[in-house]
């Protein structure tokens, strides 16, 4: 996780200071449809969701180690462009195509405000709900490629008809359906390269990565189940996707 500079900080602006405010408008939408409905950019590419997790990873750092609820950007825009290994300012902006702040603009749980010259964010983290299931039926490769899943940390990916799951992780997972199917049949097969010819163990995961292999391809149709304990799981679109209490679901 990355840890925020007790110095990156700045406390809310005092009375009479000359603020500008950007409340984020898909507030309301995020409190029912979660929040990749509200998201402007594609963050099931890979250095995007990078980018947002590092932001939230700096933000939740500086407000649980101190409390602090508005940080400049310079801070963390200065930590990504190194980071990441971009040249310079016009590099990086050009690989999230525009200004930082415009990029933050782009995501519903991020709010930013100008303090004079400097311009400072804040995030409304999800809360945590019900444990509940998502279950999206998957009928082509097309559905899988064009569907995003935002997997929880805590939520584990069911494939009931291969009698498959993918676990709970300690950090969420943003990406295209395909791919989180792409990097777990990728994660078995590098298992078995280190399992020896013929041992039960490998011949049983040798089935499930055949197993995947077919579900990528959708020779069949399909289920996909998200046992979602903390309910900050989503699929987009989200249409076609059944929602249950985890109670209720067999």
């Amino acid at each position: 996780p990355v840890q925020a500079a007790a110095t990156d900080a700045t406390a809310a602006p005092a009375s009479g200071a000359r603020v500008r405010v950007r409340v984020p408008g898909g507030l309301a939408a995020m409190a029912s449809d979660g929040i990749l409905a509200g998201f402007q950019f594609n963050v099931s590419h890979q250095e995007i969701e990078r980018i947002l997790y590092e932001i939230e990873q700096w933000w939740e750092a500086s407000h649980e180690q101190a409390g602090i609820e508005w940080l400049p950007i310079e801070g963390i825009q200065n930590f990504l462009m190194n980071d990441l290994g971009y040249e310079d300012m016009d590099e990086f902006e050009d690989a999230i195509q525009g200004t930082f702040s415009d990029f933050l603009a782009a995501f519903p749980h991020i709010e930013t405000q100008e303090v004079g010259s400097r311009i400072c964010f804040k995030i409304h983290m999800p809360k945590p709900g019900p444990a509940r299931t998502l279950t999206l039926h998957v009928d082509s490769t097309k559905r899988l490629l064009e569907t995003t899943l935002l997997k929880g940390a805590d939520a584990e990916l069911e494939i009931p008809s291969l009698e498959f799951s993918i676990c709970a992780e300690r950090e969420r997972h943003i990406d295209s359906l395909y791919n989180h199917l792409v990097a777990a049949r990728d994660k078995l097969e590098s298992h078995c390269a280190q399992l020896s010819d013929g041992s039960a163990e490998r011949d049983e995961i040798l089935k499930t990565v055949a197993g995947l292999a077919s579900c990528l391809d959708v020779e069949r149709p399909f289920d996909v189940v998200i046992h979602d304990r903390a309910a900050l799981s989503e699929f987009k679109p989200c249409e076609g996707v059944k929602i249950e209490p985890a109670a209720l679901a067999s």
